[in-house]
């Protein structure tokens, strides 16, 4: 039983030298290359929702777009924030269905929340009068 451990998913018992799990089918190859990697913003939009947050890209993935396509079923968006027409909700951890996406884009910087504050997207009432043009 020395050469013997146990899964961190689902607790079976496994050999050392086990690369996936016989029992719940974890690749351990992946978790550890996983590890390593920076966080991009970007901008989701699934219905009538828009949400910005950071996607962690692994190193081994070179775009935003292989980890869109891989063949896990969510999005994990950390630092998250709901975009909606009066102001930002900070929602922090999101994981969104593949299925519902519409669009991901990369953020700006300006949309960033570096100076952790929100955005209000409201346009004064003053500036939405309408003001008749005369002929030339």
């Amino acid at each position: 039983m020395d050469n013997m451990k146990q899964c961190p998913y689902c607790a079976e018992t496994i050999r050392n030298e086990a690369r996936v799990c016989r029992y719940c089918f974890t690749d351990f190859q992946e978790i550890e290359k996983e590890k390593e990697g920076q966080f991009i913003r970007v901008r989701v939009k699934t219905g009538d929702k828009t949400y910005a947050g950071d996607l962690f890209v692994p190193d081994y993935m070179s775009r935003v777009s292989d980890v869109v396509n891989d063949k896990k079923p969510f999005i994990i968006l950390v630092n998250s924030v709901e975009e909606t027409k009066a102001v930002d909700i900070k929602v922090g951890f999101i994981a969104i269905n593949k299925n519902m996406v519409q669009s991901i884009r990369l953020s700006d910087e300006k949309q960033t929340e570096k100076n952790q504050e929100f955005v209000t997207r409201m346009t004064r009432f003053d500036d939405d009068v309408q003001r008749r043009i005369g002929r030339l």
